[in-house]
């Protein structure tokens, strides 16, 4: 994602629009009854306010999500980009069925094929690039990548096109 400068720090904290948290949850659904991890969400994140509207029980706001073992069943989120290569390590190593929204390059890289050669790994390709929400509120303008949605530790190898309309 887009870094942007505030007091003087870069940050990475862009938010996931409505329509995409529903488009994941509707291509790598959760199980009924599933505990959800959304470990680098809060109370108003969409993925934390949609799937406590389907009557998910949802575990968000985790700090030490790299460290802690927690109890879950599912995790869906959108991390930051800025460690997404320890994302993904730990969320194969955790062994349950983890939906990130990441950059498509991310399905490159010698260090990432060894990590996903540890897992099955579905990917689901969004026909349009997301306009990610900003801490402000603001969308992103013209967006520099493309993002997929990546499912680790599912049934099968898979990859998906979402058909433009």
């Amino acid at each position: 994602m887009k870094e942007r400068r505030y007091g003087g720090n870069f940050t990475d904290e862009w938010y996931t629009p409505l329509h995409s948290v529903e488009k994941m949850l509707e291509v790598f659904p959760p199980k009924e009854g599933d505990t959800i991890l959304c470990p680098f969400d809060t109370e108003a994140s969409n993925f934390v306010k949609t799937l406590k509207e389907r009557g998910f029980n949802v575990i968000y706001g985790i700090r030490d999500f790299m460290t802690k073992d927690y109890e879950f069943d599912y995790l869906i989120t959108n991390p930051p980009y800025s460690n997404k290569d320890e994302v993904i390590a730990r969320c194969v190593e955790l062994g349950k069925p983890s939906v990130l929204v990441l950059p498509i390059d991310v399905l490159g890289g010698v260090k990432r094929h060894e990590i996903y050669s540890n897992t099955n790994v579905g990917v689901f390709v969004p026909t349009r690039r997301i306009a990610f929400i900003s801490e402000d509120g603001g969308q992103s303008k013209g967006v520099a990548h493309h993002s997929i949605f990546i499912k680790l530790n599912g049934d099968e190898n898979t990859i998906q096109f979402e058909c433009a309309s």
